[in-house]
């Protein structure tokens, strides 16, 4: 077991604990991280306690350098790996991207009520709509294929939007089924 009173004649140890804040600096600079820098600077100095530079190294301080910047190096490498293993495994799994569930339900609702105010339109309007909001074509050349006023297809998307946001804004503030057969119980009850 290692004893902490110990003192360590390691030339390389020494000229580590002198070289500190430039290997901080050294890793900081490649990692682009100060906890990651420390980190790797603890490394070193731990491979140095527990197995000395050998002799025939001339340039502890180099060395050490040296092995600073392998091992940042080395951090960033498996960082990146890492990431990659993690982001596919949110690609693959049924993480969100809207960042928790209830606002993926709501927007799964909205996106539901959308599609049934949409499937309500007439044929011609919801032709109009589609056109327009989703292939993004403008409301004159529509008015010139459809053979009608421009005036006319500007009304049918104003009516054809408003009915889709009117939709989405029911569907916001509709209580859950349990709620509306309490509230209409209770409605009963006292009429």
């Amino acid at each position: 077991m290692f004893n902490v009173s110990e003192t360590f004649p390691d030339e390389a140890l020494e000229a580590a604990l002198v070289l500190r804040p430039k290997l901080l600096a050294i890793a900081r600079r490649i990692t682009k991280n100060t906890v990651a820098a420390e980190d790797v600077v603890q490394d070193v100095l731990l491979q140095l306690v527990s197995s000395p530079l050998k002799s025939d190294v001339i340039a502890p301080a180099h060395y050490l350098l040296r092995m600073v910047k392998n091992q940042a190096m080395d951090h960033v490498r498996r960082t990146k790996r890492e990431q990659g293993i993690f982001v596919e495994d949110k690609a693959v799994g049924c993480s969100s991207g809207y960042g928790n569930p209830e606002e993926c339900m709501r927007q799964c609702q909205a996106y539901s009520a959308i599609q049934k105010a949409i499937g309500a339109m007439s044929p011609r309007t919801r032709m109009f709509y589609e056109r327009h909001y989703f292939d993004e074509v403008p409301q004159k050349v529509i008015a010139r294929e459809a053979g009608v006023s421009p005036a006319l297809v500007c009304g049918l998307l104003r009516e054809a939007h408003t009915s889709c946001l009117d939709a989405v804004g029911a569907e916001d503030h509709q209580l859950p089924a349990c709620a509306r057969a309490a509230a209409k119980r209770n409605e009963e009850k006292y009429q």
